[in-house]
């Protein structure tokens, strides 16, 4: 990092920061009440912007991180906006969990962006599914317009980082995603001659992902089921199979010998009685359940019966774990990739901080307009309050970055 980069402009200028909980602080059962869905991550966007001194933010969440990229005040800690995030967005109180979120500010932020766009910081290193689930997060925020200027040239720049690691360097050749991974734990357990049946639960692109891979192991037969029954039909059609409802889960479950499951549903789906009743009726045949999702969608304890083998996360953490040697040979290319990337973005923000709304001025005008707007907020209904307190922002920011640097 240059001096130059972290070079204090004011008390109350800004800073970028990062502030997420991964696969390496926490476990799975850790990470799940903390998740964030993709249905839910619009709304969750609007809440983090609107909390007092978030100048920018996106939030991105997937199977093995939520994090929070933001543009704070210098004198405001990163992991206090997340606490309040969860205390607004979800009524969770933060506190005993804050020990497994980390914090990286400044270029050091950027550049762990950069490593996650390359898939460097994956639990599969060199995956490929990150980068459009990085594209899918800052699309998000940009529809709530909760990203501003740095947001923008930040997420970019990790765009193009992870397309040049992947195709300079040997980080994202074979197979690089969780699903890919699940399918290549799962074929290690069953025959291929077996010509199994396999049930996917829940349409997104992690099951598209797993059922383009399976489609290798040859005379298998697809099942898909989903909450919307037409959505599963639709989505069946494209690997010429048949779709069913959730309803028929019990049932499916008689006839599979794998299921691969993959939902943003709250709580688990397929329950230990359907688990039961389908190992009732399946005789000697063995099932093995592979759960993608956080959190888990499979309510079924371990070695209950010895014809059902539930996997999920952590397993797949542990298979990939032993044949990711070879990938991480090519560190060091990508590594220098990287630095050149982190060196046009730092060199990019050095003219932007001067500006009013990154150098502190801008937190003058937020002042006035807090000022004016907290002699009549109080009297307000919550979501009302949030709403302001949104539009409030979105008028500080913007009177700050058509005033220039004599406004005030």
């Amino acid at each position: 990092m240059s001096s130059e980069e972290v070079r204090v402009m004011s008390p109350l200028s800004k800073r970028l920061a990062v502030c997420g909980v991964t696969h390496v602080t926490a476990t799975l059962a850790e990470r799940e009440p903390l998740q964030i869905s993709g249905e839910e991550l619009a709304h969750a966007n609007t809440v983090l912007a609107s909390i007092p001194h978030v100048t920018e933010s996106t939030i991105v969440s997937t199977c093995n991180r939520i994090e929070f990229y933001l543009v704070l005040r210098r004198d405001q800690e990163p992991i206090d906006v997340v606490e309040e995030f969860y205390r607004r967005f979800r009524g969770v109180d933060l506190e005993p969990n804050r020990s497994l979120f980390e914090t990286r500010k400044s270029t050091h932020a950027a550049e762990h962006l950069f490593r996650v766009a390359a898939g460097m910081n994956s639990m599969v290193v060199g995956e490929t599914q990150i980068l459009g689930q990085l594209k899918d997060a800052y699309a998000s925020a940009c529809a709530v317009k909760s990203a501003g200027k740095v947001i923008h040239r930040l997420f970019h720049q990790a765009f193009r980082v992870g397309k040049q690691v992947r195709s300079d360097t040997e980080l994202g050749k074979g197979a690089c995603s969780v699903s890919s991974a699940a399918v290549e734990l799962l074929k290690s357990k069953i025959s291929l001659h077996e010509r199994p049946v396999i049930l996917f639960v829940g349409v997104n692109q992690m099951v598209k992902l797993a059922a383009a891979r399976c489609g290798r192991i040859h005379h298998s037969t697809f099942l898909f089921a989903n909450r919307t029954v037409d959505k599963a039909v639709e989505f069946a059609r494209h690997f010429e199979a048949a779709g069913f409802g959730l309803q028929r889960l019990p049932e499916l479950l008689v006839r599979a010998d794998v299921v691969i499951t993959c939902t943003s549903s709250p709580k688990p789906i397929i329950t230990r009685n359907m688990i039961e009743f389908a190992a009732v009726h399946r005789g000697h045949r063995k099932l093995m359940v592979m759960d993608l999702a956080i959190p888990r969608d499979v309510d079924y304890p371990r070695g209950e019966r010895t014809n059902v083998l539930v996997l999920d996360l952590e397993d797949i953490r542990t298979f990939v774990r032993d044949q990711q040697a070879r990938r991480t040979e090519s560190f060091p290319q990508a590594e220098e990739i990287i630095r050149q990337k982190l060196d046009e973005y730092n060199y990019w923000w050095r003219h932007v901080r001067e500006e009013p709304l990154y150098n502190g001025h801008g937190d003058e005008i937020g002042s006035i307009v807090d000022s004016e707007l907290s002699s009549v907020i109080g009297d307000c209904p919550p979501e009302l309050r949030e709403q302001l307190n949104l539009v409030a922002r979105r008028i500080a920011e913007r009177v700050a970055r058509t005033s220039g640097g004599s406004a005030l």
